[in-house]
């Protein structure tokens, strides 16, 4: 099986039904091209009068070869992100998300913080921070902490 993972910061903050809307036609195509998949969307908490800081995507697509890599030239063209950065390509024995066409979940950024650092800090080690968008971004796009965030979200979902 293979499969392709990879993170972008959104241009606008999705809400979650809009984000749903938007994904109606993409699990479609998925269903004909035999694509399986996860996406979290991770935004931050309006601060103040401010409605938007940052938002992210982590997206894990799997399928044919071919297919999967025609879907991400598609999302590549998508306007809604920017920055799209491939962290994995790869064969598995199998798929991860084999029940879903696409699923979403949508967290805020301080909880995917909190995750990343359960999941992949040393419990002796510093607290992990990110104060800018470009710090949590950065760390998005170390491949081991994007699929920890995936497999956590997914393991949550059931």
């Amino acid at each position: 099986m293979y499969e392709l993972l990879y993170v972008s910061q959104a241009v606008v903050d999705l809400t979650e039904a809009e984000m749903e809307a938007f994904l109606g036609r993409s699990r479609e195509r998925n269903a004909q091209a035999d694509i399986t998949g996860i996406l979290l969307h991770i935004h931050d908490e309006p601060v103040g009068d401010e409605p938007f800081r940052a938002a992210f995507f982590v997206q894990l697509l799997e399928g044919p070869q071919e297919a999967v890599e025609q879907t991400y030239e598609r999302i590549r063209a998508d306007m809604l992100h920017t920055d799209l950065t491939v962290v994995h390509r790869g064969r598995r024995e199998s798929r991860s998300f084999a029940e879903w066409r696409m699923h979403l979940t949508r967290m805020t950024s301080d909880a995917a913080l909190a995750l990343i650092a359960r999941e992949s800090r040393p419990a002796s080690g510093p607290p992990l921070r990110s104060d800018t968008p470009a710090a949590t971004f950065a760390l998005l796009k170390d491949p081991l902490i994007a699929r920890a965030l995936l497999v956590v979200v997914t393991d949550q979902s059931h």
